[in-house]
């Protein structure tokens, strides 16, 4: 059960995981996130991740049939939003057009995350992945990583 990524970040609600999924996210933070978030908004500090989802017993995308959810292995963690000690939450969301820093944030710490996580899908990478980024730890052969 996670309740902080890192000392000073948590996690909100908190989540339950397995231990690769939580020091893929804690390494991902230190590594990525606190940087860039550095240099888009040096007057900001991330607080908190907002937890849309950690470990829950489902199929992919809830649907009824078919493979099994990295969620239901407790490889995987979904982020609806960061939390900053200064300004507004950044909402996760898709920002292929958003010329903003925090568009750019968020366009570089999804595309980093395919440094630590097998699988990354980021807001607006299809239908169920609108509204949050997905993150998991799912071995594939050979190596292979998906990032959307």
């Amino acid at each position: 059960e996670v309740s902080a990524v890192l000392p000073g970040i948590k996690l909100e609600p908190k989540g339950t995981m397995r231990c690769e999924a939580a020091l893929a996210l804690s390494r991902w933070t230190k590594d990525v996130v606190i940087p860039s978030a550095k240099i888009a908004m040096p007057d900001r500090q991330v607080t908190a991740f907002g937890n849309a989802s950690t470990y829950i017993c489902r199929n992919r995308n809830s649907a009824a049939t078919g493979k099994m959810s990295e969620h239901a292995k407790g490889n995987a963690v979904d982020i609806a939003t960061m939390t900053f000690d200064k300004g507004e939450p950044l909402v996760m969301k898709p920002r292929t057009e958003d010329g903003t820093m925090e568009g750019a944030f968020q366009r570089t710490i999804t595309t980093a995350a395919c440094l630590f996580f097998r699988t990354v899908l980021s807001p607006g990478s299809d239908a169920t992945h609108q509204d949050h980024l997905h993150l998991d730890v799912l071995e594939r052969k050979g190596g292979y990583l998906y990032c959307r």
